[in-house]
């Protein structure tokens, strides 16, 4: 465990803690692809209200949301902005539900994200994907991706540090653009480096890609509660946004 983790989980109250992996796990899971396919805004808005509620009830901080939405901000305008434009570029708001629709699904599956990740250590997490029977290649991969970002976040800034020590200013032009692939063709250079090293280490240790997991807790009915709350709610949700639930009122 990290300082940063255990930092984080000083905070998290006792039931979001005891919360086994693996129920937590499918609870998420399911919440994500039950929102995903949900075809009404107000209700996709109420989802995204009820995993708000549960991230501020397991008190993780609301920092950290918020530079997780900026991570998949430029994606979402990468994706919506140009729907508010016709083939002759001429705006038009026709696909704003649309558009909303798109937004506030990726806000609710990052929120639910965001709690899986920074309720429980890393630990727990790859040991309830192994209690569920994913790949291990799969987690091993996923384990050094965690790990190496950090290392390759920190060359960034190396690089950003080095290069406003020597007033490199940034902005567009035909020079600044042969800065910037220096810098690129340098970061990816030492990416492949640090690679061949760590694989290196790796082999000298007679690692075969293979790891090994603690043997996961039993889930018990408080567990089971937990995730079957998760359940009512989205069938719930889903109710409505078939129509289903307002027929009986």
């Amino acid at each position: 465990m990290t300082d940063r983790e255990a930092d984080t989980l000083t905070a998290i109250p006792k039931w979001a803690k005891s919360w086994e992996p693996r129920a937590k796990l499918i609870a998420a899971v399911f919440y994500i692809f039950s929102v995903i396919s949900f075809t009404n805004l107000p209700v996709v808005f109420i989802a995204f209200i009820f995993a708000f509620i549960g991230l501020v009830w397991m008190r993780i901080s609301l920092i950290l949301l918020l530079k997780r939405y900026l991570i998949i901000a430029p994606f979402l305008m990468l994706m919506t902005v140009p729907l508010l434009f016709n083939i002759d570029l001429s705006f038009h708001t026709q696909n704003v539900d649309f558009i909303l629709l798109i937004v506030m699904k990726a806000l609710t599956s990052m929120t639910v994200i965001t709690i899986i990740l920074d309720s429980q250590t890393l630990e727990q997490f790859m040991n309830s994907l192994a209690g569920l029977k994913i790949p291990a290649v799969f987690i091993t991969v996923l384990i050094l991706s965690y790990r190496y970002v950090f290392l390759f976040l920190d060359d960034i800034q190396k690089m950003q540090t080095a290069a406003k020590s020597r007033f490199f200013r940034g902005g567009i032009g035909i020079s600044k653009l042969k800065v910037y692939g220096q810098l690129t063709a340098a970061l990816l250079s030492r990416s492949i480096e640090r690679a061949d090293r760590m694989y290196e280490a790796m082999a000298s240790r007679c690692f075969t890609g293979k790891l090994y997991f603690q043997k996961a807790d039993k889930i018990t009915s408080a567990d089971i509660g937990k995730t079957g709350c998760t359940v009512l709610i989205v069938f719930l949700l889903f109710l409505i946004d078939k129509g289903q639930l307002t027929n009986y009122f």
